[in-house]
């Protein structure tokens, strides 16, 4: 029986890479894509689980600009293969058995909109996931540089998610010669939900050990922050500290519709002090799908530089990241009832990226004259070209 749905398998695999409709596009800059990990610590946070005690340890991954490589471009479930030994090697197997079930919750199991989970028969959702993770990326193994004067991006996933969960931005951007570094900013917790923190409290020991390690990274002044959800929670909770980032990506807190301050302050306690009690003095770019047009209530007075941009049609909150659109890789035949929604909220997510892209482009050189180009697709709020 195992040899059957070995083969059967097998077939699904190889449909998949021949009749694929809709997937993402990958880089278009001019760059090839390097791609190294490394570990780091967070001294000041403890953790213990899978044999292990000890700093609180960053698996970290780095997508960053080099010259053509002969390597084989790495597939998804690559990219996730690390060397490691002893107590940590438990914690980071732990760890991706964990990021996938968070996976299949969000980006697999569910058609955009709807409860009713998607019927995969004849294969079973492990099936599917492993069938998505022999998928290959448009990024190569390559040796980290030492230091660059590529401007750096730091990414911070949203609760219950992954550092690898915007894979498709980190490969847009370092073809355009960012370095784009990102990493587990939650850890595998016995007897308890993946996302649980480690600590009740903004997490700003682990933020300021990747942005130390992201300076060391480049010869250049531009570390830029782009948090989605939690992670964007995270970076108001800290942001507001001067020259930690040149500037910040805010992509969907969650609180950009509300308006009741009681509530704001009783659901998210460290992000209504933080916000209330300190002014920002980097640039923002403040990103929602509020089904109205921007400025957001509770922060359009955090900051002398804040742009916002709304998108126009229904934008779901995991469409801030690539996995979301992982599912286009289904082959003909295997039951995709939401390619339509899909792809037109990937048309919006490439946009944003654009968008992300002119953002950085003002604050390292000055204010561009584009944002005209996006109106279609954002409420642009203010534009710049006015």
């Amino acid at each position: 029986m195992r040899s059957i749905t070995v083969f059967i398998l097998a077939l699904f695999v190889g449909q998949a890479t021949a009749q694929v409709k809709g997937v993402p596009v990958g880089p278009s800059g001019t760059w090839t894509v390097g791609y190294a990990d490394t570990l780091l610590f967070n001294e000041g946070l403890h953790y213990t689980g899978s044999g292990y005690t000890g700093p609180a340890p960053l698996f970290v991954q780095v997508w960053f600009p080099t010259a053509a490589t002969a390597a084989a471009p790495l597939t998804h479930g690559q990219i996730r293969q690390r060397q490691l030994d002893g107590p940590l090697r438990a914690v980071y197997q732990e760890l991706v058995r964990r990021m996938d079930s968070s996976f299949v919750e969000y980006d697999l199991r569910y058609p955009l909109g709807g409860d009713v989970p998607i019927d995969y028969t004849p294969f079973t959702e492990r099936q599917v996931l492993d069938t998505l993770l022999t998928w290959p990326t448009r990024c190569h193994r390559a040796p980290l540089p030492e230091r660059t004067d590529a401007p750096v991006i730091l990414y911070h996933h949203g609760s219950q998610g992954s550092g690898d969960e915007n894979e498709e931005m980190a490969e847009y951007f370092a073809s355009r010669g960012y370095t784009f570094v990102s990493a587990n900013f939650h850890w595998p917790l016995e007897r308890a939900m993946y996302g649980t923190p480690l600590e009740w409290r903004p997490d700003r020991g682990s933020i300021q050990r990747m942005i130390d390690f992201a300076r060391g990274l480049t010869t250049s002044d531009s570390v830029f922050y782009v948090g989605h959800s939690w992670g964007a929670q995270e970076g108001w909770c800290t942001l507001h500290v001067p020259g930690l980032a040149q500037a910040f990506v805010s992509l969907e807190t969650t609180i950009e519709w509300k308006t009741d301050t009681v509530e704001i302050e009783d659901k998210w306690p460290h992000v209504f002090e933080a916000v209330r009690t300190h002014r920002y003095a980097l640039p923002i770019l403040l990103v929602a799908n509020t089904e109205g047009a921007p400025p957001y209530p509770f922060f359009v007075n955090a900051g002398d530089d804040i742009r916002y941009l709304d998108p126009r049609d229904p934008f779901s909150h995991e469409s801030y990241t690539s996995a979301a659109f992982l599912r286009l890789a289904m082959p003909d035949g295997a039951s995709l009832p939401d390619r339509a929604e899909l792809e037109a909220q990937h048309a919006t997510y490439r946009q944003l990226l654009r968008a992300m892209a002119l953002f950085f482009d003002e604050v390292r050189a000055g204010p561009g004259k584009e944002w005209r180009s996006f109106t279609n697709t954002f409420h642009v709020h203010p534009r710049a070209d006015r």
